[in-house]
């Protein structure tokens, strides 16, 4: 009696040149109408079969990944013709387009290379987390939970590092501790004052600016991101 991923095996059409549970290739010359069927094919027997989610997720996310350019909402579409979630299909296209079928150890899971491809994107990086997790025996949650660990060290700043960095950080926040408990005194100060203050506060003023700019790369527009309060308002 064959099994579920015998079946599935059975089932491809021709035109695939590799197939395993993690994965599928095609011909260079396949030609479109081929791999629509395929995907027609891949999408009904992913919505009328309860087994081997992950071997036809990462199938479908090959075919994907090979197509090129898609258009808006065809992910969508074939999501919903699988019984996927949108975010799963994407996901899988990404994975696929990262690491290659022939690169994909038979030795882990479709999870393990989940959690590379979505992290790292150098094929460097990611073969060394695959073969780190296949020779370590590791799960998938224990790959993750790795890869955790590794980017929190890595991003962690220490004394020896930055040693300036950490004394200027506490000095900041000591000094908004010390604006926040003064703030009945400074919403109150005359015209004077305000330009007093904003004289004396110019290169922290340059400080902020500089930092919303930098922070501005990662998180979106500068617009998002709140900058000083005017001090001469009440």
């Amino acid at each position: 009696m064959k099994t579920d991923l015998q079946q599935l095996f059975a089932a491809l059409p021709p035109g695939v040149t590799h197939a395993t549970r993690l994965g599928l290739s095609l011909a260079p010359e396949t030609p479109p109408t081929l791999r629509q069927e395929l995907l027609a094919r891949l999408t009904h027997l992913s919505r009328a079969t309860t087994g081997e989610r992950h071997t036809l997720t990462a199938w479908l996310g090959d075919l994907l990944a090979s197509a090129g350019r898609l258009r808006r909402g065809q992910i969508t579409a074939y999501a919903h013709a699988a019984g996927l979630d949108a975010g799963t299909l994407s996901n899988a296209k990404l994975v696929c387009s990262r690491i290659p079928a022939s690169c994909r150890h038979e030795g882990l899971s479709w999870s393990h290379h989940c959690e590379v491809a979505l992290i790292f994107s150098t094929p460097g990086e990611i073969e060394r987390w695959l073969a780190l997790a296949e020779a370590r025996s590791l799960s998938a949650g224990g790959l993750r939970q790795s890869i955790r660990s590794h980017l929190a060290t890595a991003q962690r700043p220490t004394q020896q590092e930055d040693p300036g960095g950490l004394t200027l950080m506490r000095e900041l926040r000591a000094a908004a501790r010390k604006c926040n408990q003064m703030k009945p005194v400074w919403r109150n100060w005359q015209p004077a004052g305000n330009r007093l203050a904003l004289d004396e506060l110019r290169p922290l003023v340059e400080f902020v600016d500089h930092l919303r700019r930098r922070a501005a790369r990662c998180a979106g527009p500068l617009d998002r991101i709140p900058g000083p309060r005017d001090p001469t308002a009440n």
